[in-house]
Formats: structure tokens, sequence, C-alpha cells
């Protein structure tokens, strides 16, 4: 993607004056709106430093991308046809695919401005969905045959852990989709069936995979997990088609936090959770929004309306509560971080250690690798509408 010219870069700073003038002259607002990603962008991650990662339409075709705030930078393709980003943690890890020429998705680890491919399960199309700050990833690995999936958890070495199933007699499906910093994973299992698969929501912790329980009905599933092992996600209800809604999993109890009457049709997902157990997700009344411990409250009444964004789909929230999200602004969409105005003085609670967190704290890399990556990647402005 070519550098934008004189114009553009007066443009971009134009609008980025006029979010700040907006943002202070409101100020009931809670967060100021940064544009992380261009036109069709999407966010799916970010990580304690506010860094966002997501994806894109560049003229090579979809990449992965980063952004610290400071202009984008393309995570390339392996000299492959595409790839995704999918998560990143705080050491600045990004995860996610590359495709070959010849259409085999890879994952691969970009890291201190390089990426490396880490390969696929043997045997299986395999999906990355999650990595933690000591260097362990999620992965699905679907059969190519009509056996189900299984899910494993991959080591920085490269070995690849299978961590089982809730039990049932059929073939199984089973997604591990979230990892906290304990090797905690969640996300859903249940029996292939057709035509729907009766999912249910899980934790797997130290070999063991517990069922959440449920709020009546399935599918049900965790989306995201924080280093206290609370999880947020999906449940079905059995009143009425499709009608699920976001929870909070903490310490044994399943709370549906959505808050609409029974009477009421409801579609709301969780699909993010810091360490203050702070949830951000989406709702089919709220668009995006956030959960603090009282109730949902919709992101767009938190920003400046004059602004013309629709916070639609938030996907991550960092525990100084920063929010990257894909919104929309006159029609177009894109990857934007939510920072708050008036930052919260809340501290991430102190969690115990064990001798399994020490063991997993010892592999961290070293910090100065993300200082050495700012130097050599090539960071772009983000093009503008």
């Amino acid at each position: 993607m070519q550098a934008l010219d004189h114009v553009s870069r007066l443009s971009l700073l134009l609008l980025s004056f006029t979010m700040s003038a907006a943002a202070a002259a409101a100020p009931y607002a809670e967060y100021r709106v940064t544009v992380m990603g261009p036109a069709n962008s999407t966010a799916v991650d970010i990580n304690k430093a506010g860094v966002v990662v997501g994806i894109y339409p560049s003229r090579a075709g979809q990449r992965g991308f980063l952004n610290r705030g400071k202009g984008l930078v393309d995570l390339g393709a392996l000299g492959g046809r595409a790839s995704e980003a999918v998560a990143i943690n705080d050491k600045g890890e990004v995860l996610g695919h590359w495709t070959t020429r010849a259409g085999q998705q890879r994952g691969f680890i970009h890291y201190a401005g390089k990426q490396r491919d880490i390969g696929v399960i043997p045997g299986r199309h395999t999906r990355y969905t999650d990595i933690n700050n000591h260097g362990y990833a999620t992965a699905i690995g679907d059969a190519l045959s009509i056996d189900g999936s299984r899910s494993f958890l991959r080591d920085p070495k490269g070995r690849f852990t299978d961590i089982g199933n809730l039990r049932f007699d059929e073939p199984t499906l089973n997604h591990a989709l979230a990892l906290n910093n304990r090797n905690q994973v969640t996300g859903e299992s249940g029996p292939l069936v057709f035509p729907d698969q009766p999912l249910r929501a899980f934790v797997w912790s130290r070999g063991v995979m517990r069922d959440l329980g449920d709020l009546g009905f399935t599918p049900n599933g965790g989306l995201a997990i924080n280093d206290r092992g609370q999880i947020t996600g999906y449940m079905s209800l059995p009143t009425g088609f499709r009608n699920r809604v976001a929870f909070l999993y903490h310490n044994g109890r399943l709370v549906n936090i959505d808050g609409r009457p029974d009477t009421v049709e409801r579609s709301s997902t969780g699909l993010g959770i810091n360490n203050h157990g702070h949830i951000v997700g989406a709702s089919d009344h709220l668009s995006g929004f956030i959960y603090r411990g009282r109730r949902m409250q919709s992101l767009n009444a938190l920003i400046d309306p004059k602004l013309g964004w629709d916070i639609w789909r938030p996907a991550a929230i960092n525990d100084a509560g920063q929010i990257a999200a894909t919104a929309y602004r006159r029609g177009v969409q894109y990857a934007v971080r939510l920072d708050l105005i008036r930052p919260s003085m809340l501290s991430a609670p102190l969690l115990e250690t064990d001798d399994e967190d020490a063991a997993l704290a010892g592999q961290a890399a070293p910090a100065a690798a993300e200082a050495e990556a700012q130097e050599r990647e090539v960071v772009q402005p983000v093009p503008q509408e």
C-alpha cells in the first residue's frame, strides 16, 4: 500500500483534530474513537499496551495488521495468498493464519518484526484461536472426514496437547476458543449431530474439562476468559428460536447479564473480558455494549453522537479499559479503538501464583524485542474515507 499524499495526510490530521475537539465538547462522553484500520477493516484483539490487531483488504488481498497507534503494519502472508490475525498477547506476539499458494491454511506468529510459520495439526484442517503471554496457543483441528473436531494446546516448542472433550456417545465437536495466562481454556463442545449441534460451554484446566452449565437450552459457548477464570460468551434460552444471552461465569456461578425480561426475544453475546470482570460484546438492542457489574450499557451512548459512529462489534477489552471494536461510520466499516477520556484508576487484581504459573512466566522472551520490532516494521498511515 502506498503512502498517503500531502492532501490525504492533511485530511487525516483534520479528522483527528475534529474527533478530539468533539470529544472535548461532549463532557458526558466516556470514550474517544481512534481509527486503527482502513475502510472495510475488522478489529479482533487488543493487548495491554493498546496495540490493536485485525484484518484489512490490501491491494494484494486480505491481510492481517497491527497498529500501535502510529500507523498500520501489514503482517504479510509469508509469500502466500492471504493472511489474518486472530489474537495478540501482551508481549506483542501476533497469532494468525496464512494461506499458501496451493490453498492450505497454516498458522503464523509475528514478533519483533518477523513472521514465522507454525504449521498445522497433522492430518487436520487447523484454526488457531488465541495466544497467551507465555507463547501457548489454542488450535482447533477439524477432521478431513465426518469424525468431528478436536482442540489442542500448542506449547512454545510446537508440541500439541489434545484437551479432550465433554463426553458424548457420538462423534464430537470441540472448539477451544480462548486461553488465559494460566493455560485455562474455554470454548464449546458437543456431539456431532444434524441439523443443529447441542454445544455446551466448557472450561479446561490442568487436564480436566468441566461443563459450565446452562440456562435451559443449547447451544452454549465460552468465548473469552480472564486470568481470574471468569468467562463470558453466549447461552441459549428455552423461550424462543435463537434466543441467546451474554453471560458471566464466576466461581461456579452462571449469570445472565442481558437483563431483559423473558417475554422479550433476545440476542446478545459476550466477546471479551478483562481482569476486572468488565465484559464487551454485541446485542440486538444496544449494538456494541460494555458490562461493568451492574447492567449492559450501549457503547454508542458513551461516545459523542456527533461523530456518527456505530460501535457495532467490540472484540476485546484490556485492563486499562481500552476496547478494540469494529464500527460503522456513514455505512463504512472500520477497525477502531475506544480510549477512556478519563482513564480508570482501577488496577488489575493481584493473582495467586503457583509452581505452574512460575514455570510459564520463565518462558517469557526479553521485552526489548518489541522495541526492535518497531524499528524494523514498515508503518503505513491509516487511509480514511
